[in-house]
């Protein structure tokens, strides 16, 4: 059997329901199901098709719990606008040191060459 080989849980896709609840109640082991129906012991989606990270495409097995798509293309564009024209990022998004330090780095790594 499965368990004996040492399967200790099995992931069911795209199975058709009745065959899942079959197959979930014959085994011993942990059944998770994705697209396989409710009676697996534990479900599982990916999470670009629950957030929604797709315009065009949602698998039937799938639900869309958010519409991220839209949301993240006009963040990344404000981000590369933004980078474009210097306004991001500014020295409240850099990090500072004494300026006496880049001197002696700048002068060690002249003699390095």
């Amino acid at each position: 059997t499965l368990e004996e080989a040492g399967t200790f849980a099995i992931v069911l896709e795209c199975t058709p329901a009745p065959l899942s609840k079959l197959i979930t109640e014959k085994l011993a082991i942990p059944t998770i199901g994705i697209g396989a129906g409710p009676d697996c012991d534990g479900q599982v989606q990916v999470i670009n098709d629950l957030l929604g990270l797709y315009t065009e495409f949602v698998p039937r097995h799938a639900r869309q719990y958010a519409r991220l798509a839209g949301e993240i293309k006009t963040a990344v564009s404000s981000y590369v606008s933004e980078v474009k024209s210097l306004a991001f990022p500014t020295a409240e998004h850099s990090y500072a040191m004494d300026e006496s330090l880049i001197d002696v780095i700048a002068s060690e790594a002249k003699q390095s060459k």
